[in-house]
């Protein structure tokens, strides 16, 4: 699937792309190590099968959303650490304390909540062939979570995932076939 993917991308673009970016969802903590073993292993061996021994930079991104950990954002610390605990603000990283030390991971608050406690999502770069710095990591999962077509303001992970999830469930439930070849670069699904 990936090598058909960038031989429409070389067909369309007339070059491949230099670093490509994937987010994965549904992974639990447990198998970290088997998106890295197989997964990333699988995208590099679909990369030789294309002409010119073509490397690309490869970032995979694992994103976690069914987890406990809460943030909160304290207003008003001078008052003898009697300040206004609140949800923290869309935006918010948190890379450092509660991160794990032998993994890269952070935690992103992508929405803004009214009511209850925020749940943040959780980040695991599996792979980062790149020279993507993490603070451009997070940026770009930020951003992405602005991008779902469906819905007017942020969404809680990145809309790519959003967007997989919505093919995969399609493709299973209704289509039980391949979709036709004319539609299958188009967003008609969405």
């Amino acid at each position: 699937m990936m090598t058909a993917a960038l031989k429409h991308y070389l067909e369309k673009n007339d070059t491949l792309p230099d670093r490509i970016i994937v987010y994965r969802d549904g992974v639990s903590e447990g198998q970290f190590s088997v998106v890295k073993q197989y997964e990333v292993t699988q995208f590099e061996a679909a990369f030789s099968h294309l002409e010119g021994g073509y490397t690309p930079q490869l970032v995979v991104v694992v994103v976690q959303k069914r987890i406990r950990t809460r943030m909160f954002y304290s207003e008003g610390e001078g008052n003898h650490g009697k300040g206004r605990v609140m949800n923290a603000p869309p935006g918010t990283v948190l890379d450092h304390t509660v991160t794990s030390d032998s993994l890269y991971d952070f935690y992103l608050v992508s929405q803004h909540v009214g009511k209850g406690t925020v749940t943040p999502s959780h980040y695991v770069v599996v792979q980062n062939t790149s020279n993507l710095k993490p603070d451009h990591i997070q940026k770009l999962s930020y951003k992405l979570t602005h991008m779902y077509w469906n819905w007017p303001g942020t969404v809680r992970v990145p809309s790519v995932c959003l967007y997989a999830h919505k093919i995969a469930y399609m493709h299973g439930q209704h289509l039980h076939r391949p979709a036709a070849p004319a539609l299958q670069d188009k967003l008609f699904y969405l």
